[in-house]
């Protein structure tokens, strides 16, 4: 699943390639999909026909097309994708929507397992309802992150993935964040010093932004699925059965937490 870093760097190459200020001219939606199934859905797109974009932003995982009247919001889900089309090319397989610009280019979303979704709100505060602050907000202190896990008797690798407490972690960046500093997933957040938690919003922050630069400074990457798997080998962990740790050099074992399997070393973090 695209996580932080790679729909941020989705958020700028949109930027990049001129979106903003674009006027959407026709709006085309899948009627008979290939790949049944999914929960993936779009709500209320249809409806942008006629809209000028303009701005474009992000709260974690999420992205907001904000327009004159509305905002569209979209999730990308686990294989969604946002590719710019130019006019002479064919439509992809797989795409669940399409905006054709006033350039003639065409924006698809594509999503072969259907789980993105891309919703109308009245602005895109509506559409980041629900979530807590962007992991990489400046605004969140290491104070103010250490206070939304104190007191909670959780495990913290669950509670560092709920969005609704913090925006935009997702399951290898909290692997590594908590490597980086020696803390077992299965410890409850009530147990965990306040020092400790604020040294694990630094290593939140720093695997992030580590994993935005390398995508940024890899282009050639860009639009892979799953972009983290390259990222993957430049990081300290190696989610993969069988890997060791650089710590400690004995092997990770893995477990499951809410349903996501979690890697970690039962040496070094505790």
């Amino acid at each position: 699943m695209p996580e932080l870093p790679e729909v941020e760097s989705l958020r700028r190459y949109l930027v990049r390639e001129g979106l903003v200020g674009s006027t959407i001219t026709s709006v085309k939606l899948e009627t008979k999909p290939e790949s049944p199934g999914g929960t993936g859905t779009i709500i209320g797109a249809n409806n942008a026909n006629g809209q000028t974009i303009t701005n474009i932003t992000r709260r974690g995982k999420q992205l907001a097309l904000e327009l004159n009247d509305f905002a569209l919001g979209v999730h990308m889900g686990m294989t969604g994708q946002l590719h710019f089309l130019l006019p002479e090319e064919p439509e992809p397989r797989f795409t669940r929507a399409l905006f054709t610009l006033n350039s003639g280019t065409r924006l698809a979303l594509i999503d072969p397992r259907r789980w993105a979704k891309l919703q109308r709100f009245d602005s895109s505060a509506e559409a980041f309802d629900g979530l807590g602050p962007d992991a990489l907000d400046d605004r969140l202190t290491a104070d103010d992150f250490a206070g939304r896990f104190d007191k909670r008797t959780g495990q913290i690798k669950q509670l560092l993935l709920n969005q609704q407490l913090i925006a935009g972690i997702g399951n290898i960046y909290a692997d590594e964040s908590f490597h980086r500093v020696k803390i077992s997933p299965a410890r409850r957040a009530n147990t965990i010093s306040e020092s400790k938690l604020k040294s694990l919003h630094k290593a939140v922050r720093e695997s992030l932004e580590h994993a935005l630069e390398f995508i940024l400074n890899n282009p050639d990457e860009f639009g892979r699925p799953y972009i983290v798997d390259a990222y993957d080998d430049r990081m300290q962990l190696h989610r993969k059965l069988g890997s060791f740790c650089p710590r400690c050099e004995i092997p990770l074992v893995t477990k499951k937490f809410g349903g996501r399997t979690a890697y970690f070393c039962t040496s070094c973090q505790k």
